[in-house]
């Protein structure tokens, strides 16, 4: 192989695998808003990636929270306060107010519970052995 052939074939091997690279990054960064529920008494949310100046709220059956504002970041946060026995299945609803009700969605969320202690696995990698 002579070194001409050699050096286009390895150009197109590196452009192919940044290629390959960039669409899967491109797929992977959505902007699809998503919300972080915590907590198991009192419960709060973090929202990220909604459209600025929407509002959104905490809600599940027979509860709902006081709805806060997205600021300029996208961000919001909000709370539920005491959560009732029967309120384990919440989501984190935000809609348009130029539009009302019918730009009423749920937002993706990942359920977070903390109750103090971390668990075997958190308090190893939060040990000094890793310089933590």
């Amino acid at each position: 192989m002579s070194r001409s052939l050699r050096h286009r074939v390895v150009t197109a091997a590196v452009i192919g695998t940044l290629g390959t690279l960039l669409a899967a990054g491109a797929a992977t960064a959505n902007s699809e808003p998503k919300a972080v529920i915590q907590g198991r008494t009192a419960v709060t949310a973090h929202v990220t990636g909604e459209k600025s100046g929407n509002r959104c709220q905490i809600a599940g059956k027979n509860l709902a929270g006081p709805w806060a504002v997205v600021d300029k970041t996208g961000a919001a946060d909000l709370t539920l306060g005491q959560l009732r026995p029967n309120g384990k299945h919440i989501r984190v609803l935000c809609e348009d107010p130029q539009r009302g009700d019918s730009s009423l969605h749920t937002v993706r969320s990942d359920r977070v519970t903390y109750d103090g202690a971390l668990s075997p696995l958190r308090q190893i990698l939060n040990s000094t052995f890793f310089g933590q």
